[in-house]
């Protein structure tokens, strides 16, 4: 008998050495797999169809308000936020909202200017998107000034500027239509789009782009009023002071 045959392995004791090997690398793949990784969680839950963004030059003190008018007729803007599916999410003031004072006395500024309509369910026809160009005036803390020594000089922007509108649609996610103008003075309003949908929520197009007003001046290019019944105040319960129209608003 060789001497050596001790020190050599059988068939049988490689098979049980692989198989020992197989069973540890079976329990680890099912350990790995029941460990559940963390869920990803949402930027953010927005149940709605379509979502309209407005937004202009985020350092500007200039004052822009967003209106889209839905295929009933029913417009909302900063003076009916929410009327139907449609709801404005923020009345943004230019620079006036931006601050916010903390509880240690010290302020934090956002410097974003934008405003968002939210239409959360599906009105089969055409919507119309406009912005107009509210105020040119500067804010300091709470004291409200002027550009310059009149009234007239106030209407005027210190800059051009960009004014922006995205069409964004939810489920699934797409961003339809994108477009920019150039704002120059106040009292200014455009039509950026016009869009429809059919019952499903699908788009139905092309698209259109013909002006239609929501804002009318009343004594003057720097006084105006929305055009719409319901939106509307007339001249007996609104003088379209720029003071009043700012009582009205909550600043």
């Amino acid at each position: 008998m060789d001497s050596n045959v001790r020190f050599k392995s059988s068939i049988g004791f490689i098979d049980l050495l692989f198989n020992i090997l197989l069973g540890f690398a079976f329990l680890f793949i099912v350990a790995f797999l029941l460990i559940k990784p963390e869920a990803k969680k949402k930027d953010f839950d927005r149940r709605a169809e379509f979502v309209i963004i407005l937004e202009w030059d985020h350092d500007a003190a200039d004052d822009l308000d967003l209106y889209v008018q839905d295929p009933m007729g029913d417009i909302v803007s900063f003076r009916l936020p929410r009327w139907g599916f449609m709801h404005l999410d923020k009345d943004d003031l230019g620079k006036a909202n931006d601050t916010v004072v903390n509880a240690d006395g010290s302020r934090s500024t956002v410097m974003i200017n934008r405003e968002v309509v939210t239409i959360r369910g599906i009105v089969p026809g055409e919507f119309i998107i406009n912005a107009h160009y509210y105020s040119t005036r500067d804010y300091s803390g709470s004291v409200r000034t002027e550009f310059g020594d009149t009234k007239i000089a106030a209407d005027k922007p210190k800059k051009e500027l960009t004014v922006k509108v995205e069409l964004h649609k939810v489920t699934p996610y797409t961003i339809l239509w994108t477009g920019d103008k150039k704002f120059t003075q106040k009292g200014q309003e455009e039509t950026f789009l016009r869009f429809s949908v059919d019952k499903k929520g699908d788009l139905v197009l092309p698209f259109r782009f013909e002006e239609k007003k929501f804002v009318h001046p009343i004594y003057g290019l720097q006084n105006v009023v929305p055009i719409n019944s319901i939106n509307a105040h007339s001249e007996e319960n609104d003088n379209n002071d720029d003071e009043v129209r700012d009582a009205w608003r909550g600043f």
